[in-house]
């Protein structure tokens, strides 16, 4: 069973009959999780990302979605990543905790990426991801119309899913493209009983965004983030922010199809950065949940034995 079929059937019980009735690409199954400032968050999904700051960077991400619905997913992730003594090899950390309805998976994944410098201040990035996640279904701990369902008839207790991912990434100061797979392996899950519950899907990312000087101190900066996936419907997040004297971003974000967001960024200095956003869904015209909260903190820990004009400064 495809873990987009799982979704549809256990993830909100009390509101099935109700997300039933709406055509296939109006419910969004999340094998992994989905972020909507998705650029506090890329090393998660693009190991090329790795050491662009220029010095130890660290963040961290707390998404609530969907609030108001019960077993809504609950996402929440710590990143870290930096250069080696040269920018052109960088070393990442992803930690990945992510609970939806009875199933928790956590992940813990190492990053490694190399830098060609093409001219100047702009560089083409190759990077890889390995580690794994580990998975957990209390199946039998759910309430189900019909409660003889083989499906969910037996739980899946600690499940070890191991994995590498590939991505590349061009980069300057002021603008970045670039494409990831983070995921290669189609791991099968199968409960306590060894019969197969899903297989993992494959996902593609593309990513891209450039920074536009409107004056000395109002820049606009537009990105995207499109994501395939197998046998489930695919995104695509459009974004706009505002980023006033260097220090407060502000914008929009449009998921195609799903949901829009207003994002908020604070810089308090070179160093540590605070962003929230809150998105509702237009998957449904009577709104049936609270939105959705993400909350991010970041911090660059400056070190002046590395050169931080190497790194791409607004990304």
């Amino acid at each position: 069973m495809k873990i987009s079929h799982i979704r549809q059937k256990i993830l909100f019980p009390a509101l099935f009959s109700v997300l039933s009735t709406l055509c296939p690409v109006s419910v969004y199954a999340q094998q992994d999780p989905i972020y909507t400032q998705y650029m506090t968050n890329l090393l998660s999904i693009q190991p090329a990302y790795a050491g662009i700051s220029g010095v130890l960077a660290v963040s961290a991400l707390s998404r609530a979605q969907w609030v108001g619905w019960e077993g809504a997913p609950n996402s929440n992730t710590f990143t870290m990543h930096l250069p080696l003594k040269s920018f052109n090899v960088g070393l990442g950390l992803s930690m990945v905790n992510d609970k939806w309805g009875p199933i928790l998976q956590n992940g813990l994944y190492a990053d490694y990426a190399y830098r060609l410098i093409l001219k100047p201040r702009q560089y083409l990035a190759f990077g890889v991801k390995a580690g794994f996640n580990t998975y957990h279904a209390r199946f039998t701990d759910l309430e189900l119309d019909d409660p003889i369902d083989p499906t969910f008839a037996q739980n899946v207790d600690f499940k070890m899913l191991p994995n590498a991912g590939f991505g590349v990434l061009w980069h300057s100061d002021i603008f970045f493209l670039g494409a990831s797979m983070p995921k290669l392996f189609k791991n099968n899950i199968v409960d306590d009983s060894d019969n197969k519950v899903y297989q993992e899907v494959l996902h593609l990312y593309a990513m891209g965004g450039y920074v536009f000087f409107l004056t000395d101190n109002v820049k606009f900066k537009p990105t995207f983030l499109y994501r395939w996936s197998e046998q489930t419907p695919d995104y695509i997040d459009l974004s706009g922010n505002i980023l006033l004297y260097d220090r407060v971003w502000f914008g929009v974000t449009y998921r195609v199809k799903n949901s829009y967001a207003l994002t908020f960024q604070f810089n308090v200095n070179n160093q540590l950065r605070f962003g929230y956003s809150f998105d509702l869904t237009t998957f449904h015209e009577n709104q049936v949940n609270s939105g959705t909260h993400e909350f991010t903190i970041s911090y660059e820990f400056q070190n002046s034995r590395r050169n931080r004009r190497y790194a791409a400064r607004y990304f």
